[in-house]
């Protein structure tokens, strides 16, 4: 078609793949101008991809085109299809851009027809109208892909919102990550079973806070309280006492349970509780001790956190008690077992030994660890 016979309109109708699904799937290089070169791109990316939504939009173009010289055979038509990138975003926007003024050097049209497959195509529509006008916009739908995609777009765009926004990021990722914190903790210390009355306790108060909008009440109570720090310090401690008060009672009332009864008092009969104190022992510490030292655990992390923020070194001396705290859980287990069974011979293998020696060579080598770090020991 010649470009010097004078005539006024010259319109381009374009087809936009933005996410390069001809590059990929086809191997053929855009931009492509030309009736014919369209029809053999197209024809390509159908045959590698027939469920392909672009090739749909390609055939659309075409055919418009043929029935636009056909109804005003006085105006200059041609068609052209155009690609971003895979990967989306700014470099696919800048690959439409660089190729629709590669097309407009070679056909100077003052129009556009914009040939698309669905929502997604429509976003560049401000880069097509900032260098050429768009006339009209023409849809070629397969059946109900376009509104497919248009629930796609905005489901991804809420998820999107949802990870991306503080605001609501809180919720949506914050709530599940305590969540699975404290599913962690409770099944390195085989308290699994109470997993649902915490996760329901934890729920109920989000939803709660959340559902009465007592989150802007918080933060003017929140200028109020103490640092950041200082709460957190605060925070942790609290729930370190509740579970190591919850231990102990766990442990004493097993403990009651092993013992004969009816039981006299200790200050009556000292020798009788004397010589059941292994036994009772035992028990308190096979029942308690994981919730007790689960507790103290709590608390020295709060304290880690709470040095972490101040920049202060002493966060280190938290951890030595927590290495303290995870060795003493074994430990524990280990002579509650043979405080029940006095009997068995106590060896250099036997795991009370292990676990004493592996204890104090742990806690020993982070000492030192921590010491050539600092050039000396925090809390000095």
């Amino acid at each position: 078609m010649s470009e010097s016979d004078g005539k006024s309109e010259r319109t381009l109708i374009l087809c936009i793949d933005v996410d390069d699904d001809i590059g990929k799937k086809a191997e053929i290089e855009t931009p492509i101008l030309s009736r014919n070169s369209n029809l053999e791109a197209a024809k390509a990316l159908a045959l590698a991809d027939p469920e392909e939504a672009d090739a749909n939009a390609m055939f659309g173009a075409v055919r418009l085109y043929d029935r636009l010289l056909e109804d005003y055979p006085n105006e200059i038509y041609q068609v052209a299809t155009i690609a971003g990138t895979s990967s989306g975003g700014i470099d696919a926007d800048r690959k439409i851009v660089s190729e629709l003024e590669s097309i407009l050097e070679s056909f100077e049209a003052n129009g556009v027809i914009l040939v698309t497959d669905g929502y997604a195509d429509e976003s560049v529509i401000p880069l097509i109208q900032s260098r050429v006008p768009i006339t009209s916009i023409q849809h070629v739908v397969v059946k109900h892909s376009e509104r497919l995609e248009e629930t796609w777009a905005v489901m991804f765009r809420y998820i999107r919102q949802l990870v991306e926004d503080p605001y609501y990021s809180r919720v949506s990722l914050g709530v599940p990550g305590v969540m699975l914190i404290i599913v962690g903790v409770l099944l390195v210390f085989n308290q699994l079973q109470n997993a649902g009355m915490i996760l329901t306790f934890v729920l109920g108060i989000v939803l709660l806070i959340k559902g009465f909008g007592w989150e802007e009440k918080l933060d003017i109570v929140r200028l109020k309280l103490p640092s950041p720090d200082r709460q957190l310090t605060l925070a942790t401690l609290s729930v370190g006492f509740i579970l190591f008060l919850v231990g102990c009672i766990r442990g004493v009332v097993n403990a009651w349970n092993y013992l004969d009864t009816p039981a006299p008092a200790w200050w009556n009969n000292f020798s009788w509780w004397l010589q059941r104190s292994p036994n009772l022992i035992g028990h308190f510490l096979l029942e308690g001790i994981d919730l007790i030292i689960l507790g103290a655990m709590v608390s020295l992390i709060g304290g880690i956190a709470s040095h972490y923020m101040r920049k202060d070194p002493k966060m280190w001396q938290n951890v030595v008690g927590i290495i303290v705290s995870f060795w003493l859980r074994f430990i524990a287990i280990e002579s509650a077992k043979v405080l029940l069974e006095p009997e068995k011979t106590l060896t250099l293998w036997s795991p009370l030994v292990f676990f004493t020696l592996a204890g104090v060579v742990t806690t020993i080598t982070s000492v030192f660890v921590i010491y050539s770090s600092y050039k000396r020991l925090p809390f000095q």
